[in-house]
């Protein structure tokens, strides 16, 4: 499944809980529900005070070195409620990386990413072959999902994936009872 949009380019060194989202606005709700729609509404205005009203389905944000850092789930939380398909960064937190599979939204790891697209142009990234294709048709390489970690981003998350497996288990084990 290849997720193809326009790319939100941002540099290096952005700060997750004081960048990406303003984590002391919503410090009191930590552990709780989330609430995607305050997410969705805070990311990246700081950075980019146009994102949240401009960001549409299946785009793409690209970053560059140290992508991310300090952060707590509320920061994949608000980029996926954003519509935003994929993250293709330089560097980040492996922490990051997991915390955004866990929700549904894949980071891919791309050297050379930041100083190959502009802002505004569309590209595609491939998360289970690592592909990452630009406007020119250039193909920059990043690791490979697991097959685990693509069907976890398939399926918007771990939870759901667990939660389809454990009904399908269900199911066929109901099936062969009746049998």
């Amino acid at each position: 499944m290849t997720a193809r949009g326009r790319v939100w380019k941002f540099g290096d060194d952005i700060s997750g809980d004081d960048g990406i989202i303003e984590f002391a606005i919503i410090r009191d709700s930590f552990g709780k529900e989330f609430d995607e729609e305050a997410l969705r509404a805070m990311c990246f205005r700081r950075l980019r005070p146009e994102f949240p009203a401009q960001v549409k389905p299946g785009d793409i944000v690209v970053g560059g070195r140290n992508f991310a850092h300090h952060n707590h789930v509320e920061v994949s939380v608000s980029i996926r409620a954003s519509g935003v398909s994929v993250v293709v960064v330089e560097s980040c937190d492996s922490g990051f990386m997991r915390r955004a599979l866990n929700n549904g939204l894949a980071v891919m790891a791309c050297p050379g990413i930041a100083v190959a697209v502009e802002d505004g142009e569309v590209i595609s990234a491939d998360p289970a072959t690592g592909e990452v294709t630009l406007p020119s048709g250039r193909v920059l390489r990043a690791k490979p999902f697991s097959e685990r970690m693509v069907q976890i981003w398939r399926a918007g998350g771990t939870i759901p994936l667990l939660a389809a497996e454990f009904a399908a288990r269900r199911a066929a084990a109901g099936q062969g009872e009746t049998a």
